[in-house]
């Protein structure tokens, strides 16, 4: 297998005799099931699935590339041969469950490394893609239905409901995060959650912050809508976040760094004196999880990360003003061989 392939040529690379994997995730994108606990060992070319009693006849049956082993706990079989440096996901383990390893593995030295397969799912395979772009496509789909039901007196709790209701009659296995509806002032809050006893008023702005989950992949889609005659203070924000989107998609192509991007768009709101309404990264990664690898950010860690074909992310510029209302405009977007495509181009 491809993926199983790239974990050890980065093992090798980083000097790592053994990596440990307990992330369901990433047992997920490496095994093709899915598992609520489990662990996998790969060491010198072997791949170890360690499951219990629930998943131990299932796996045998369907991961053909994996030695399965019954594994109900810590120590009970002893996966390395002749590993010492072992890497784990210190972004996912504990410090008890790090605290529990070590006493069950003594013999091996545990190095932490935060997301160590994140280089490796950042650039999509062809089915990714294609799955990404049916959950973009189911998201505006349920996004076109919220509009339909728009009207004075609907509650922020009830869109959300129906757009989560729409997207699972249509294919959605869940979705990608809690809907964020927001009426009004409300949108001013970048993160906010939708309130029952919030009702659409006549001249109020509508945000719109979705996703759905087809094939295991998510969706990320924001739109602002107005219901009514427009703010005029909103109406020039608008103008501002589409202007600062669509500068950070003309630029973007394989070889720019990330926190290139953010920052175009940080100078450009700068330039409109409008840069302290903008309180977030410009967007990020995303595929089986919402926030992926890597974070557009222009003083973040991932920010000298470059663009490359296959990577998938969202450009969201917003600018927030509290007491009156926010807008934000986001699409998810794959890199191409020379440029961007948008997943919900040309909406």
């Amino acid at each position: 297998m491809t993926r199983l392939k790239n974990c050890f040529q980065w093992m090798e690379k980083e000097g790592f005799d053994a990596l440990w994997l307990e992330d369901p995730t990433d047992l997920f994108y490496l095994t093709g099931l899915s598992f609520s606990a489990g662990r996998l060992v790969l060491e010198n070319g072997d791949a170890t699935l360690l499951v219990d009693g629930r998943y131990y006849e299932m796996a045998k049956q369907k991961a053909a590339h994996f030695q399965v082993v019954l594994y109900e706990k810590e120590g009970s079989f002893h996966p390395f041969k002749r590993a010492k440096k072992v890497a784990f996901d210190s972004a996912m383990l504990s410090f008890d469950r790090y605290q529990v390893l070590k006493r069950a593995f003594r013999e091996q030295e545990w190095v932490p490394n935060s997301c160590p397969l994140k280089g490796i799912r950042v650039c999509k395979e062809e089915q990714e893609l294609i799955a990404l772009k049916k959950a973009a496509q189911l998201t505006w789909q349920g996004y076109q239905h919220v509009l339909t039901l728009l009207k004075v007196g609907v509650s922020e709790t009830e869109l959300a409901w129906q757009f989560e209701r729409f997207c699972r009659e249509n294919g959605a296995s869940s979705l990608a995060f809690e809907p964020i509806i927001a009426f009004g002032e409300n949108s001013a809050y970048p993160h906010y959650r939708p309130q029952k006893g919030c009702k659409l008023k006549e001249g109020e702005i509508v945000l719109i912050d979705v996703g759905a989950v087809v094939d295991r992949y998510c969706g990320d889609m924001t739109r602002t809508a107005f219901f009514g005659k427009p703010n005029e203070k909103l109406l020039h924000l608008e103008k501002l976040v589409r202007k600062a989107h669509d500068l950070a998609f003309q630029a973007a192509r394989p070889g720019v760094k990330v926190g290139e991007l953010d920052q175009i768009v940080h100078s450009f709101f700068a330039k409109e004196g409008v840069e302290s309404l903008f309180p977030h990264s410009l967007g990020h990664g995303i595929g089986l999880e919402v926030h992926e690898y890597p974070r557009l950010r222009f003083d973040g860690v991932d920010k000298e990360i470059t663009l490359t074909p296959g990577m998938v992310f969202t450009i969201e510029p917003g600018l927030y003003m509290p007491g009156v209302g926010g807008i934000r405009y986001e699409n998810t977007v794959a890199v191409t061989e020379d440029g961007v495509e948008n997943f919900y181009a040309p909406i």
